[in-house]
């Protein structure tokens, strides 16, 4: 059973709860990971740097699922939602472990825009196991870290339709990547 608990009092994280309900998760393994040279992983390969092609493309409604453990002697790791066949990044995920920051940004038009680093309290440390839950609503993604809502972000890039990959980098071992 997944349970989350929100530590911002926020009344949104129900609503994000009751649309995991009845929901089933599916890997990104076997025939829906590639690497760049084309080859096919199964779901015991999943490498560093990891890149994945979700099932179908990103809505308002879907859930991306990231299970791993932060690495010993991390500085940081990266993950990434971004459409195929572009240098665009819509949601860029990266936790600092030296400096305890949690950087949020995308990368659009060849340039990065402005990061969003506020949050409650830093939620990784090295060695640390975590599940990561990316929830897609109409206008944010919403993120939680071990069943804690953590932080929302604000769609910069707007047409999701075409948000159909994901990304995992630096140092950290990956252990699932699933979406429903």
């Amino acid at each position: 059973m997944l349970k989350l608990y929100d530590v911002s009092n926020d009344t949104s994280i129900s609503l994000f709860l009751q649309s995991l309900q009845g929901s089933q998760p599916s890997s990104l393994g076997v025939t829906k990971i590639s690497t760049e040279n084309g080859e096919m992983l199964n779901d015991s390969q999943l490498g560093v740097p990891y890149v994945g092609k979700l099932d179908t493309a990103l809505r308002p409604g879907c859930t991306i699922t990231i299970k791993g453990e932060v690495n010993k002697k991390a500085k940081s790791f990266a993950i990434n939602l971004k459409p195929s066949g572009s240098k665009d990044i819509a949601l860029h995920l990266n936790p600092r472990m030296k400096n305890k920051v949690f950087v949020r940004n995308s990368y659009l038009h060849d340039s990065w825009g402005e990061e969003e680093k506020e949050v409650a309290s830093f939620p990784f440390s090295p060695g640390m196991y975590f599940e990561l839950i990316i929830f897609c609503d109409a206008y944010q993604f919403k993120v939680a870290i071990n069943g804690v809502h953590t932080l929302e972000y604000k769609h910069r890039f707007k047409q999701l339709e075409k948000i159909n990959m994901v990304e995992v980098t630096g140092d950290v071992h990956l252990l699932d990547v699933r979406s429903w």
